[in-house]
């Protein structure tokens, strides 16, 4: 599972993609549920994208 932020969502559905071959599974993180940060960068995750 990857967490991102706004600015690499796109990196991270392409990594997820490359490693698996398969469409990601792509979720908002609900606000009040999680402060990691973004696996790119030290910005606050807004996303989970992981392999099916």
């Amino acid at each position: 599972m990857i967490y991102c932020c706004e600015t690499h969502v796109e990196m991270a559905l392409d990594d997820i993609v490359e490693r698996s071959g398969e469409m990601p599974i792509f979720e908002k993180i609900k606000e009040n549920k999680l402060s990691t940060a973004c696996s790119y960068c030290k910005n606050l995750a807004a996303y989970t994208v992981s392999e099916q």
